[in-house]
């Protein structure tokens, strides 16, 4: 006898925040937005969910290959057919029940250019910012040539860190005493210091502060920056390899991800994605050395 599962209805009426909640996962309010919840298992697995085109979906932040709809979520975490996960989803969705009502309505994430454009003209180079320096970082080094004008700040002197894409603004990332988030609208491609002509180092960082940090302590001369803001999504992944693959002034490259087990799965995500292409220069990873740590906690460690 047959048995016809409706997998695009599954896809769209469970709701994924509560499906992931009822296997343990919990929410990152700090993390999450209007459009997007993040969600955190063990300290080991960190999501972020979605709705697109009516359709819940994820991905790991950890493993760029870890992403989709709850099929491909439930199919990642267990040993079991794509057909028994259609069975027990129906079940599910026959309940239907709320395990968590921390959850507000999820809203579809679009992005908005015109939008994201027309804020950030409304910001101004970061100098003088109190969240900055409380991160340990100088006005110097705002006002360098490696990094003018890539650091901006809002009205609320929340730290803004644009995102281009063809040469236009296209995502806000906000950092403050009360903000750490995308601005709503927000395509996120990486961030970039501004490069020189004598660089030879494509240093890959995870955060635009812990980019600044390390060059605050190393003080190189030839190296230009990127970061991902936290882990990578294959649109970036394509980003990074077309970087890699494309310019020939980079001779080697250096990866500053933080010593825990975040920066761990990053760097091997880097080191697979980079192998990939026909680059032949070192690559190297230089993390702090304690565990647990960030480049701006040794920064803010020394006192520099």
């Amino acid at each position: 006898m047959s048995y016809n599962i409706d997998f695009k209805n599954l896809k769209r009426e469970i709701d994924l925040t509560q499906y992931a909640a009822f296997l343990g996962y919990k929410i990152d309010k700090k993390k999450s937005t209007r459009t997007s919840v993040a969600m955190l298992k063990d300290r080991s697995d960190k999501i972020v969910i979605s709705r697109s085109n009516g359709t819940w979906i994820y991905f790991s932040v950890y493993d760029d290959s870890d992403n989709g709809t709850i099929i491909d979520f439930v199919k990642n975490r267990t040993n079991r057919s794509v057909r028994d996960i259609g069975r027990e989803l129906e079940g599910w969705l026959g309940t239907n029940p709320q395990i968590s009502n921390e959850f507000k309505p999820v809203k579809e994430k679009g992005f908005e250019p015109k939008r994201i454009e027309r804020l950030f003209n409304y910001c101004k180079p970061a100098y003088n910012n109190a969240y900055l320096h409380g991160r340990g970082i100088p006005n110097e080094l705002l006002r360098s040539e490696r990094f003018f004008e890539r650091v901006f700040q809002d009205q609320f002197k929340n730290a803004v860190f644009p995102h281009f894409k063809r040469g236009r603004v296209c995502g806000l990332e906000l950092k403050g005493e009360h903000a750490d988030l995308f601005v709503r609208g927000s395509e996120k491609t990486l961030w970039r210091s501004n490069r020189m002509i004598d660089d030879q180092i494509l240093i890959i960082a995870e955060t635009p502060i812990d980019a600044m940090s390390y060059e605050i302590i190393h003080q190189l001369k030839d190296g230009f920056y990127i970061a991902t803001c936290g882990g990578f999504s294959k649109s970036q992944a394509d980003m990074i390899r077309k970087l890699v693959s494309e310019f020939d002034w980079i001779k080697s490259i250096l990866i500053i991800t933080d010593n825990d087990k975040g920066g761990d799965k990053i760097t091997s995500r880097l080191e697979i994605l980079i192998s990939s292409t026909d680059f032949a220069g070192e690559i190297r990873r230089h993390s702090p050395d304690k565990r647990g740590c960030d480049w701006n906690d040794v920064l803010n460690q020394l006192g520099v």
